[in-house]
């Protein structure tokens, strides 16, 4: 009887998370894209990255002075894949910041009966879909006007896909991360997704490899996900013709050691989180807005 107990209490507790991930997914989506009727929302969608990718394309060949090679495969792709950073990590701090102070909610979705670790990854997941199109855009107007060497041929599934997936989970994990830091912060909460997410733009080998950076520099990009994802999505992508940031490493070690820091830095979000929630419960200041 005991056992049976549990295990029902169980499913239930897992029908929530679900019901609260889809529900916070759904209000995540709609948030995203509801400020304007379908068709403009979806020029949008095409306009924004394509003009983001336009200026920095202009950009690289300006300072390459017209040169193409495995370097412009290095830069699109990089390009491409950043708006998964921005929205899901950078929109789940933003979104708790617009909560809290903003739309003064928080309060109220924090008291509700949910998992309220559940509700901000299914928020920071609703952003990452909307990446979905410049990702498509970009590398497409980089293989089609571009010429980077992006064909079926080189696409290397087996490795795409894994990374992908793992490289999605731990952006979520350093979004919590963000998050669990705005309960600690006043006056600069507002700046502090956008700080770190410029730090991670020059440290993690989106425009140039890492092997350009001081040794110190280096050896702590190598402690950070979205070094490896990246390294692993160009892997994937282009094959042969990817310039790396670590050439020495095979694929199976790049997809592990990607593995290992995505399960290392989720552990160190959730404690991270855990103990940022109880001191914010304990001193009162967990719906405090940055004026404090």
């Amino acid at each position: 009887m005991g056992v049976r107990a549990v295990r029902v209490s169980s499913e239930r507790s897992l029908q929530r998370l679900w019901r609260t991930f889809a529900v916070a997914y759904w209000l995540g989506w709609q948030i995203e894209s509801n400020w304007t009727d379908p068709l403009l929302f979806l020029i949008y969608s095409v306009i924004r990255p394509l003009g983001g990718v336009l200026i920095l394309a202009v950009m690289f060949f300006v300072v390459a002075r017209g040169a193409r090679g495995p370097v412009l495969g290095f830069f699109v792709t990089g390009t491409a894949f950043w708006p998964f950073v921005v929205m899901a990590m950078q929109g789940m701090a933003m979104g708790v910041l617009a909560d809290r102070e903003h739309w003064k909610t928080l309060r109220y979705i924090y008291s509700a009966p949910i998992s309220y670790r559940a509700y901000l990854v299914g928020r920071s997941l609703a952003q990452a879909t909307s990446a979905l199109a410049a990702m498509a855009i970009t590398l497409l107007f980089g293989r089609w006007v571009l010429g980077i060497p992006l064909y079926f041929s080189t696409i290397r599934p087996l490795v795409l896909l894994p990374a992908f997936l793992l490289g999605i989970a731990g952006i979520v994990a350093m979004g919590l991360l963000i998050t669990s830091a705005l309960t600690w912060t006043s006056r600069e909460a507002w700046r502090l997704p956008e700080a770190v997410g410029a730090a991670l733009y020059l440290l993690c080998g989106v425009i140039f490899p890492t092997t350009v950076l001081p040794r110190g520099l280096q050896m702590l990009s190598m402690g950070i996900p979205l070094t490896w994802w990246l390294e692993a999505m160009r892997r994937g992508l282009l094959g042969e013709h990817a310039l790396l940031s670590f050439p020495w490493a095979s694929d199976a070690r790049v997809l592990g050691t990607l593995a290992m820091l995505v399960a290392v830095w989720i552990i160190g979000a959730g404690f991270a989180f855990t103990c940022a929630e109880f001191r914010a419960r304990a001193l009162g200041i967990l719906d405090q807005e940055t004026g404090h």
